[in-house]
């Protein structure tokens, strides 16, 4: 029970991070905002930890893509840089938010921001999984296949009839 290993909570974020994704260890070094900040250069930093999330879930989607329909080789695949990004940015969200609010700022959190650092890393990565899927099933076209089926019936009933 002691070697238990509990996840990052919101008091540990000071420093280095340690944040395990799919059985991988990750270790980002946090460190707060500057306390003489200004209400706008915080909001800044929000929209632009936003940005950086977003552009991960995309880095994360391009990298499935590549390992599932391309057969990337193992070392162009690219999960490391995505979600250290992302781990950084939640945590960032995470403390920017309460400073924002607390300077007579008006910010607030958006759903994901609210799950734990490890929590939002995994739906991350699954959505980027799920949505590829989702595309490919919706850019067949159905009536292609139903045609190429009716033709092999066809053939398969004219080959037993014979």
């Amino acid at each position: 029970m002691a070697d238990e290993k509990k996840d990052t909570e919101p008091s540990n974020y000071a420093g280095t991070v340690k944040v395990n994704v799919r059985g991988r260890d990750y270790y980002v070094h946090i460190s707060a905002p500057m306390p003489m900040m200004s209400l706008e250069d915080l909001q800044k930093g929000l929209e632009r930890n936003r940005a950086i999330i977003k552009a991960s879930q995309e880095k994360m989607r391009d990298t499935f893509i590549m390992e599932a329909f391309e057969y990337a080789a193992p070392w162009l695949l690219n999960y490391d840089s995505p979600t250290q990004d992302a781990i950084q940015a939640h945590i960032h969200i995470n403390m920017l938010i309460p400073l924002i609010n607390l300077k007579g700022g008006a910010a607030n959190f958006e759903k994901p921001e609210t799950f734990p650092v490890k929590q939002r890393l995994e739906i991350m990565r699954n959505v980027a999984e799920k949505s590829v899927f989702m595309d490919r099933l919706m850019t067949n076209n159905s009536m292609n296949t139903a045609i190429g089926m009716t033709f092999i019936l066809v053939i398969l009933l004219s080959l037993v009839l014979i």
